[in-house]
């Protein structure tokens, strides 16, 4: 994501107390200290900790109707809890003669699933809502789920260092209209799956030369600012393949133009189809910036929300980095931007808080600038202390460690020390930690 996206209506969808039921279902599970206990049919129970392995989602994206089949991994005790914001829950089955118990309170569904020490797949038929507050489908015809409405659109968890395998569908698409969106997606974060629908012409730019074909779907108007913005994308991705390792998400990757609105600016990581807000559509550093999540924030996931730096920092500093390389006098303008935006951020705003998943990224401030430049002039800092093409070599050290994985940020300090010899806490207390304001320069 570049630039915090129209963050004041970025918000948690408001949370319901009304509950949808099977007949008979029991929230409370059945009572262990009855003789006959063992007997009992099984009744929702919540089991948060159960894994969503695959998710195979089917869209109808006129009427509204959706099926997800959905794979979840072994468990020692019994149940399964799924967000499902404002879904509509038609029924659950495990077989057309095997239906799920199942109830929703307060935008979960538990499930009636047995403890089992292999996977199980179970089918959730139901109907979703429009959104127009960035938390789930538009009527203009996109999807955006970050950071935790993917219970909107499907039965979902909304963890970023939650990794599950997706496969796409959409039926419904009106006339004239077409829906770019990728039919399967490997292992990555709920709110990484999207779709938008337009009327798209598709652009292919080139090829790496590790055969990824790099495209731009563009709407009517748009082709001027397609061409412009996506003139070193080629080059970039190419970059990016060469220097930190393999691409995860498919032998094709590209921009789609997005309506998000009069004012968005920015991007979405919905690799290997990124959105970009019309207005940044011209903007190199906003598609590079994009393309870059497919390694950092896609590739490997952030393990909590304090560690979002992980993503921004990285992605913010390897978008300036790779235009440095690539066409360095657009290089030399992004820091400069860099620079200029770093300067007006506030000191004591959040960058890398010391939790895990303790905090609303949204309600508690850190979706602001400060991680996105703060971060990425740490690793500028490095980059003059250490040389730039040994910092290349730490981030690809850490995505072919991590790879298809979650990570934190301590990890890579650690990775930086153990490879460099290199100890880079004091760097990091004055670009991640400290609210005093840095000036950039190398670090100490």
């Amino acid at each position: 994501m570049r630039a915090p996206l129209l963050a004041v209506i970025l918000l948690a969808a408001c949370g319901g107390d009304d509950a949808q039921t099977t007949p008979d279902a029991s929230a409370d599970g059945p009572d262990a200290s009855a003789p006959d206990a063992a007997d009992e049919p099984l009744v929702p129970t919540a089991n948060l900790a159960r894994e969503v392995i695959r998710t195979e989602l089917m869209f109808d994206v006129t009427t509204r109707m959706a099926t997800a089949r959905i794979t979840v991994g072994p468990s020692a005790e019994p149940g399964m809890t799924l967000e499902v914001g404002d879904l509509t829950i038609q029924g659950v089955q495990q077989s057309l003669a095997d239906s799920v118990a199942f109830n929703v309170i307060n935008r979960r569904m538990n499930l009636a699933l047995p403890a089992s020490s292999e996977n199980l797949t179970f089918v959730v038929e139901y109907q979703y809502k429009l959104h127009e507050d960035f938390n789930g489908q538009s009527a203009d015809g996109y999807t955006l789920l970050w950071p935790y409405h993917c219970g909107n659109l499907f039965p979902c968890h909304s963890a970023p260092a939650d990794g599950t395998e997706f496969t796409l569908a959409l039926e419904g698409v009106p006339a004239g209209m077409t829906a770019v969106y990728p039919t399967t997606v490997s292992e990555a974060p709920s709110y990484q799956i999207a779709w938008s629908v337009d009327e798209y012409t598709e652009v292919s730019l080139g090829t790496t030369d590790a055969g990824t074909e790099i495209v731009v779907w563009h709407r009517p108007g748009e082709e001027a600012d397609a061409n412009a913005g996506t003139d070193n994308l080629v080059a970039a991705f190419n970059w990016l393949e060469t220097t930190l390792g393999p691409y995860r998400f498919g032998p094709k990757a590209g921009t789609v133009s997005v309506g998000w609105g009069p004012g968005a600016f920015g991007g979405m990581e919905h690799h290997p189809f990124w959105h970009l807000a019309d207005g940044a559509l011209s903007s190199d550093e906003v598609n590079v910036h994009e393309a870059v999540h497919g390694w950092y924030g896609d590739g490997i996931r952030y393990a909590c929300w304090e560690d979002f730096v992980l993503s921004e920092g990285t992605t913010s500093y390897l978008a300036g980095r790779i235009l440095d390389v690539v066409n360095p006098p657009v290089g030399a303008q992004v820091w400069q931007s860099y620079a200029a935006t770093l300067d007006a951020i506030p000191g004591n705003l959040k960058v890398w808080p010391q939790t895990c998943n303790e905090i609303d990224i949204i309600g508690d401030n850190l979706f602001t600038n400060a991680p996105y430049m703060r971060g990425a002039f740490f690793y500028r800092a490095l980059a003059l202390k250490l040389g730039a093409t040994v910092v290349d070599d730490i981030l690809h050290d850490f995505y072919m460690a991590h790879a298809g994985k979650a990570a934190r940020m301590s990890d890579m300090l650690a990775l930086i020390q153990s490879k460099t010899g290199y100890d880079p806490t004091a760097c990091a207390q004055t670009w991640l930690l400290s609210t005093t304001k840095p000036t950039p320069g190398p670090c100490p």
